[in-house]
């Protein structure tokens, strides 16, 4: 028999701050979409009330964007918690609740009663993947989403841009790691949580690492610009080695650490066997981490280790040079051509750097998988340049599958961007930012020579290999 899906609700129109008309016109409009859907499953059902009563007729909702009054947050919480046409409520079906940007512009108060006006209602609903962010919780507001933090059920969690302090993620840790069912907190159920752009410091280190503690099955972490500090970064690294190499987690695939200090020895370390022991890892965003060379050695070590078939590699802004170039060229070259994304901004490789790694993509007999390469403000000039485009090869039979190569911000006089322009043409991004006046090739030292960079490599390995056995305790 024929099935229907479950309805997507959604608020229509442009960003706006909402009064009570405008919710019920949003309660009208869902009304007669559930009504349509609710009539079309009749049909199927064969018109049997009872079978009827059981069905949901939406399993998601999106209220992101709009700014809602109290009155306006009310009637839609009261459409969600009702019984509709004599079956279930509208919320109790619900599985996905897109709850981001609800009360921009309100004050404090009115908007954490917003907040909690429209978590309350989903007080039945079994949520799996809540995403909360862009409202200012700060420092007040986490007892308003308890409702739907404490759910069992959930799975996917996103808490971005919200503003939260030390105190804040205590709270949050408290709700997520409590398990006051007996059935395991929420931590150990979910496969996603998401913490960007907050301001919970070195404290909210601690506090995610009480998560982390706890958790078992995520897939998908996100623990980037939140002032973490280098003592902060370090309990994050350690908290991530301990779950990793206890077993825990063990399908990570994505992992997103931007703009953290890993800049300390032993934070290098712990991530170091934390990603060696990432075999399912897709994605990894390590931006404006301050690695350097040898953490970026290590990384690649680790990544080369742990065999995942890693497509998306962010190392942008970690003050890399020639010699952890190499060490991206040495994994690009190891890692088998899966790499399709790799962006390397805001480092200093010089032309000597980006030639190793244009190397690296060269001379594939199957062609290598890089979709993406981002290589802007890198201090490249002509041979850096010219060296991507050999790597390219004639009509792009060496990077077939190269959608869009990025080299704004660096040195090329006018003659290499034209060459740029004709081997890439439309793949080549805009170049606004190149400083045509001179070449960034003409203040290249070669005091530093290969031979010596292949010395200090080889007198590195027994240290990594005693990084990758050593435990750190958080």
């Amino acid at each position: 028999m024929a099935q229907l899906a479950p309805l997507k609700l959604e608020v229509p129109g442009e960003r706006e701050f909402v009064e009570a008309d405008r919710a019920k016109e949003f309660v009208a409009l869902w009304t007669e979409q559930l009504t349509t859907h609710r009539q079309q499953v009749s049909d199927i059902l064969g018109n049997d009330d009872n079978a009827l009563a059981d069905v949901v007729l939406c399993d998601s909702i999106r209220l992101s964007d709009k700014s809602f009054s109290d009155e306006a947050a009310e009637i839609v919480a009261a459409f969600l918690r009702e019984p509709f046409m004599g079956g279930r409520s509208i919320a109790s079906g619900i599985l996905f609740a897109e709850l981001d940007d609800m009360i921009a512009g309100r004050m404090t108060e009115m908007g954490l009663a917003v907040l909690q006006t429209i978590c309350d209602a989903f007080v039945d609903a079994e949520l799996v993947d809540v995403n909360l962010s862009d409202n200012a919780i700060g420092q007040q507001g986490i007892g308003a989403c308890k409702t739907v933090l404490s759910m069992p059920s959930l799975e996917r969690l996103s808490l971005c841009n919200n503003g939260l302090s030390e105190a804040t993620m205590a709270e949050v840790a408290d709700i997520l790691t409590s398990d006051e069912s007996g059935t395991g907190c929420t931590a150990s159920k979910l496969t996603k949580i998401h913490f960007y752009n907050n301001m919970s410091g070195e404290g909210g280190c601690k506090e995610f690492a009480r998560i982390l503690e706890k958790s078992c099955n995520l897939t998908d972490i996100r623990f980037s610009s939140t002032r973490a500090g280098k003592a902060g970064s370090d309990i994050v690294a350690s908290a991530l080695d301990v779950a990793l190499e206890e077993g825990r987690n063990a399908n990570l695939e994505k992992l997103d650490l931007c703009d953290n200090n890993f800049g300390n020895k032993a934070s290098q370390d712990a991530l170091f066997r934390a990603l060696g022991c990432t075999t399912c890892l897709t994605y990894l965003d390590l931006r404006d981490c301050d690695l350097e060379d040898d953490g970026v050695k290590k990384v690649c070590h680790a990544l080369f280790e742990s065999d995942s078939a890693l497509e998306h590699l962010d190392l942008s802004g970690n003050g890399i040079e020639r010699r952890g170039a190499k060490q991206i060229a040495d994994y690009i070259r190891d890692s088998g051509g899966k790499l399709k994304v790799l962006c390397l901004d805001d480092n200093e490789l010089t032309s000597k750097g980006v030639e190793k790694i244009a190397a690296a993509f060269h001379g594939s007999e199957d062609g290598h998988s890089i979709e993406t390469l981002q290589l802007n403000c890198v201090l490249c000039g002509a041979i850096g340049a010219r060296a991507l485009i050999d790597a390219f090869g004639p009509d792009g039979k060496d990077l077939p599958n190269l959608k869009k190569i990025c080299l704004d911000g660096n040195s090329f006089k006018e003659d290499i961007v034209g060459e740029l322009e004709v081997a890439f043409d439309d793949r080549l991004a805009e170049m606004e930012e190149n400083d045509s006046d001179g070449d960034a090739d003409d203040d290249l030292s070669d005091d530093e020579s290969d031979e010596e960079d292949e010395d200090e490599e080889n007198g590195e390995v027994d240290a990594l290999t005693d990084a990758m056995n050593k435990s750190l305790v958080v």
